[in-house]
């Protein structure tokens, strides 16, 4: 029976809080990408722009096997109007082909091009609309927005 993964990159730990709002709806198992030379808050504000904006893939440090998932959950934070780096070596690493992409990120106020640029670069069977969690939504909402996301995308 295939079940469903929660795949994600959380560097100051708000998108970890969409995560285990997420895991608690839906009983998913939880990857947490991981680098192999991880940023810090500076080098997020510093090397990470650069690395949005020449497409950098950070070498992932932990391996995982995708072959018992067929939905999986992917998200980040908005990192200079796109994802970051992080999320884009996950989906140009792993193959997706076969999957149901479920995209969600966290954002301060704007996302930009984030999604747009996810259902361009992400090569998967089917990706849902987004769940785009802003930084107002931690304060109370977060797991209304959730819930009423996981209501409409998810089955």
């Amino acid at each position: 029976m295939k079940k469903s993964l929660i795949v994600y990159y959380s560097l100051s730990g708000l998108t970890k809080k969409v995560v285990d709002v997420l895991k608690n709806f839906t009983d998913a198992d939880i990857y947490e990408i991981e680098l192999e030379k991880p940023y810090t808050k500076l080098t997020a504000y510093t090397i990470g722009l650069v690395h949005c904006k020449t497409d950098y893939e950070p070498a992932i440090k932990n391996e995982i096997d995708l072959s018992n998932y067929d939905k999986i959950f992917i998200g980040g934070p908005a990192w200079y109007f796109t994802y970051a780096p992080p999320i884009h070596s996950f989906i140009k690493k792993y193959n997706l082909g076969d999957k149901v992409i479920y995209p969600f990120g966290t954002a301060t106020s704007n996302f930009g091009n984030y999604f747009e640029r996810f259902s361009k670069e992400c090569k998967a069977k089917e990706i849902k609309n987004p769940l785009e969690v802003f930084k107002s939504t931690f304060k109370n909402g977060l797991e209304d927005a959730v819930k009423s996301w996981l209501d409409k995308e998810y089955n």
